[in-house]
Order: structure tokens, then sequence, then C-alpha cells
């Protein structure tokens, strides 16, 4: 088993360590559910499944009925609607996410000091390209 990733998920040598859960005491349970798939005796990981399984009683199940045609998908659990900026110009939205996230990652004193080196050098390469004729200007001016 190498320690640098190919992109290949790597066979386990033994399956994982279970933990058993009992849903009769929890009564809930949501989360990610790893899948593996047996190849020459090896367990591969294929996948994950975000998955949230309840217990109720029957009263319970009846009130709140699920997988019986097509109803609300918001219903059961409900979830808040989102908070959405909506902006009129979506080429700007575009832009200022962009400029959140770069912000907001972990390479922002990167970001900066790519930022300062960049404006330093358009001031250098102006200065420099300017230079010989700002300076013939000046011996015009000072000879003549």
């Amino acid at each position: 088993v190498s320690t640098q990733s190919t992109g290949e998920e790597e066979p386990l040598p033994r399956p994982p360590k279970i933990t058993y859960l009992n849903l009769f005491k929890k009564k809930k349970s949501q989360g990610w559910w790893p899948m593996y798939k047996k190849i020459d005796g090896y367990l591969y990981k294929t996948g994950k499944i975000k998955m949230e399984l309840e217990v109720m009683t029957k009263p319970q199940a009846e009130a709140r009925p699920a997988g019986f045609g097509r109803s609300d998908p918001n219903e059961n659990p409900e979830i808040d609607e989102p908070i959405r900026v909506s902006t009129e110009f979506p080429e700007i939205d575009v832009k200022v996410k962009t400029a959140k996230f770069v912000w907001k990652s972990p390479n922002k004193p990167k970001v900066i000091l790519a930022g300062i080196l960049q404006l330093f050098g358009v001031v250098s390469f102006s200065i420099i390209y300017n230079l010989p004729s700002a300076l013939m200007s000046y011996l015009i001016s000072y000879i003549g």
C-alpha cells in the first residue's frame, strides 16, 4: 500500500472495523455511509451515500407517508430555503463569488503577495520603458 494517491482506490487488506447502530434506541441517524465492492478477496471503496434512517411507530409512519407517488420533496425532512443574493448582472455575481472564494481561501497571503509583486513588476517595467526617453528629453533640455 503506497502513501501516494494514484487516482485509483487501493484495496483494504481486511474489512473495515464495523460499528453497529441500534436504530430502535437511537430512532434516527444520518450521515455518509461507505460502499465497498469485493474484488479478488479485497474490499475496494466504491463510493459513499448520504442517507438518513429513521424508525417510527405505525401512527407516525401513517401520518408521514413516504415512497407513495410523488409529493412535495420538502416535507420530510423539511429544509429551509437557502438565502440567495439576486443581482441584475450575473457576470458581476460570478466575479464577486470568485473574489470571495479567493479571499476566504487558505492561500490568501500568497494571493496578496502575488498582487503586490505584479504591481511592483508593472511599475518597474513602466519606469524602465520610459527611462530612455525621459533621460534624453532631460539631457536635451539641459544642454539646449
